[in-house]
C-alpha cells in the first residue's frame, strides 16, 4: 500500500493563507480512512520536506491565487509542476515545490488549492471563507477520496 500524506501548509497569521492548516485539522478527525497520514506543515518548509521525503503519494492543501472566486477548490497534479530554469538552487533557498520537482520521479500527488478572499496580517479566516468553510471541507474530502481510490 502506498504511503499517502496529506500536508496542510499556510500561515494562520495571514488570514485565508492558513486554510490548508484548518482543513487538515478537520480531516484529522475523520478516522474512517486508514491509509492516510495527515501532517500540518504550516510555513515550515524544511519540516514539510522531511515529512514527504519517503512518501509515494502526497496531497498538499494550500491557499492558491489563480483568479477564481473566493472558496473555489482546484486540483493540480504535481506532475505538471514547472520550475523556472533560472532558479538558483542552494540549501538556503529551497522551496517545497522545487524539491517536489526534483523528486518528481518518486513522489506523485496533487495540490488542492483554495482561492482566498483576503490575505493580510490577522489571525483566523476571513468572514467570506469562514462562511464557506463547511462547503470547502466537504469538497476537499470528496476530492481526496477520488484521488486515493
Amino acid at each position: 500500500m502506498e504511503k499517502v500524506i496529506v500536508l496542510g501548509i499556510g500561515n494562520r497569521l495571514m488570514m485565508d493563507d492558513g486554510i490548508g492548516i484548518y482543513l487538515v485539522e478537520e480531516l484529522m478527525k475523520d478516522e474512517s480512512v486508514q491509509n492516510i497520514q495527515y501532517i500540518i506543515g504550516e510555513s515550515d518548509i524544511d519540516y514539510c520536506i522531511q515529512q514527504i521525503e519517503h512518501a509515494t503519494f502526497v496531497i498538499i492543501i494550500d491557499c492558491t491565487i489563480i483568479g477564481g472566486q473566493p472558496g473555489d477548490v482546484t486540483i493540480h497534479s504535481l506532475d505538471n509542476l514547472v520550475v523556472s530554469r533560472s532558479f538558483d538552487f542552494s540549501i538556503h533557498n529551497l522551496h517545497l515545490f522545487q524539491v517536489l520537482y526534483q523528486l518528481r520521479n518518486q513522489i506523485k500527488g496533487f495540490l488542492i488549492g483554495v482561492e482566498p478572499y483576503k490575505i493580510s496580517f490577522n489571525f483566523g479566516l476571513s468572514r467570506v471563507i469562514e462562511n464557506k468553510r463547511n462547503k470547502i471541507e466537504e469538497k476537499v474530502k470528496e476530492v481526496i477520496k477520488q484521488l486515493i481510490n
